[in-house]
Order: structure tokens, then C-alpha cells, then sequence
């Protein structure tokens, strides 16, 4: 049985997927319910029905729920999520509260060997964290990654690690993040996975095992989507036209012998295809190499936006593009 991880999906109509997969887990990105009490201020994803099952034409194995949107429409939309996976046999991780330890781990079963997946959410992602009875995302806490490995190593015969993090828009880690990476893998990993960027980040091997830093929105459609809730009604409506990078995923398969491989993949409005994209090896050596990066990043996009809609700019804009303040 081979087994695929896909990355961050929203789901808000049924789509395509032109991709043979076997069993497959992908990071979801949103409840699959709007009834609750939206949280405030922030982009409010959630989809009622589903359209997974539409879409891949078969259901997941499991869905790493490590996210900052699984909580974008409260308790309710979170506990309807949860009852869709379990009256689906859907396996899930990642997010509850502490009592559960947040579902993690969750153990599947290939070629009669244990496997170990657990998730967490880095807090620079705004997400709603649980604590002791509310549900939420698990935090990106290296105690508690550590205490939950060390509980695995003896039952597992293979761990995987989801992570929530990184910049939004970035194809490289954060040197903090790599530090972080490395750290788990000396807990103990066999395999890092990394979401959140909504791009494809860096891959590299450390001490014989592979970390995907960030492996792209598998399927996110453009969005137009409610947001700024201020406990009354929705202020703003967020529209964002996704760009080809933001269509580019990386499949991670693990096969029968637990051996990695990957391949990409693209998006196109309508439909998910194979195809071919490089994925970047450069990590920043530290956060002074980090930050000329995001610099340079930062202009060519205030240049291709200014491109697409030309209009004067005001003094703020130009001070910004120049490193004024």
C-alpha cells in the first residue's frame, strides 16, 4: 500500500483530480461546516457539503486538521467535521484539546508496519490552539513534539511529523524553522511535512532523513470569502486570484518498504495534473540572509502588483518599495 501526502486543500465546489492515488492524506484546510460562530477578525474558510469524496472520486485515509482555518467557524463547524470523519472512517490528527492530546498521535497500519503521524501549528500562523477542554490546532511546541515522539518510538516503526508554519508566499524556511526541523528529526521523525506557505518550499536531507518545508497548496481555488468578523457580521470580503506558483504542490509517497519519493503537480482552475516543477534546495544561513531575501521578495512583489493594476503610487508606497520610513 502506497501512501501519498498532499498538501494544503480548500474545497468550496467539486473538482478534478487527473492523479492516480492510492491511499492519500492531505492537510485540511478548512471545517467542512458553516454553522457555528465564525472567530473574529481573520479570512473564514469553510465549505458545506464537503466535496472530497466529488473531487477524488474516493475518500482519505486520514486529513491533518494542524491548521490555522479548522477553527474558522467555532465548535460547532469543528464537532460536524469531526462527526463527518468518524461516520466516514476518516482518520484525523492534529487538533482537539489537551485531554486528547489534540488526536495525535494517529496510527495507520502499512505492510504490517506502524505508522505514527502527528501535527502541529506554529503560532505565527494565527490559529486557534486548544487547551485542557476548548478544541483547537496543537501548538507547535518542541516539549510537547519530543514528549509524543519518545512515546512512539517503541510502538512505531515510523514517524511522521506535519507542521503548519512558515511565511505565507515564501519558497524557503525561516532559519528558525530549519533549526526546528532538524530538532525533530533528532527527537526522533523518520519524516517532516510541511504546509501553510501556500507555495512550495525547500526539501533537504538531514541526517538521512528528508523535511519538506513547505509542499504547496495541492488544490486552493481563487478566493472570495467572508472575513473581519466582528461577533455581528462580516466587515470585509477577502479576494485573492491565486498565481501559478500557489497551483504547484509536491506529492510525498511513502511505499510498502516505507522508501520517499515525490512528484508535482499542477492546478489549473478546473482540474489537479502531474507536472513537473523543480523544488528549491536553498536554505538561508541565518536570519541576516533570511531577511535580504524577503527584501528583495518583498519589491518584485509590490513591482509585479503595481504591473498588473499601474496606478501613481502614493508617498507611502514609494517609501515603502525604497526601505523609507
Amino acid at each position: 500500500m502506497k501512501i501519498d501526502f498532499l498538501g494544503d486543500v480548500f474545497l468550496d465546489k467539486a473538482y478534478n483530480i487527473e492523479i492516480d492515488l492510492d491511499e492519500y492524506i492531505f492537510n485540511l484546510e478548512y471545517p467542512l461546516s458553516t454553522s457555528g460562530i465564525p472567530a473574529n477578525n481573520k479570512v473564514n474558510l469553510g465549505s458545506n457539503p464537503s466535496y472530497i469524496k466529488e473531487s477524488f472520486k474516493r475518500l482519505p485515509l486520514a486529513v491533518n486538521l494542524a491548521n490555522n482555518h479548522i477553527m474558522d467557524y467555532g465548535e460547532k463547524s469543528y464537532q460536524d467535521t469531526i462527526n463527518y470523519l468518524e461516520e466516514n472512517n476518516i482518520l484525523y490528527f492534529g487538533a482537539g484539546n489537551k485531554t486528547n492530546n489534540f488526536n495525535n498521535p494517529c496510527l495507520i497500519k502499512q505492510n504490517n508496519r506502524l505508522i505514527s503521524l502527528l501535527g502541529y501549528c506554529c503560532p505565527s500562523t494565527h490559529p486557534i490552539f486548544g487547551t485542557d477542554i476548548v478544541n483547537g490546532a496543537a501548538p507547535l511546541d518542541l516539549d510537547l513534539i519530543k514528549h509524543d515522539i519518545n512515546k512512539q518510538k517503541d510502538n512505531s516503526d515510523f514517524i511522521i511529523v506535519s507542521l503548519h508554519w512558515g511565511d505565507e508566499e515564501i519558497s524557503y524556511p525561516r532559519p528558525s524553522d530549519i533549526k526546528k526541523a532538524r530538532e525533530i528529526i533528532d527527537f526522533g521523525a523518520d519524516l517532516i511535512i510541511g504546509h501553510h506557505a501556500h507555495v512550495i518550499q525547500s526539501m533537504e536531507v538531514y541526517n538521512g532523513k528528508k523535511i519538506f518545508y513547505g509542499i504547496g497548496n495541492f488544490l486552493f481555488p481563487n478566493l472570495n470569502t467572508p472575513s473581519c468578523y466582528n461577533g455581528k457580521e462580516f466587515k470585509n470580503t477577502y479576494n485573492k486570484i491565486q498565481n501559478n506558483k500557489n497551483r504547484r504542490s509536491v506529492i510525498v509517497e511513502l511505499n510498502d518498504n516505507q522508501e520517499i519519493s515525490f512528484k508535482t503537480t499542477f492546478f489549473d482552475d478546473e482540474k489537479v495534473i502531474l507536472q513537473s516543477t523543480k523544488i528549491p534546495k536553498w536554505l538561508p544561513s541565518d536570519e541576516k540572509d533570511y531577511k535580504n531575501y524577503h527584501r528583495i521578495w518583498s519589491k518584485m512583489r509590490m513591482l509585479e502588483l503595481y504591473l498588473k493594476n499601474p496606478r501613481i503610487p502614493t508617498l507611502k508606497q514609494i517609501k515603502l518599495f525604497l526601505g523609507l520610513r
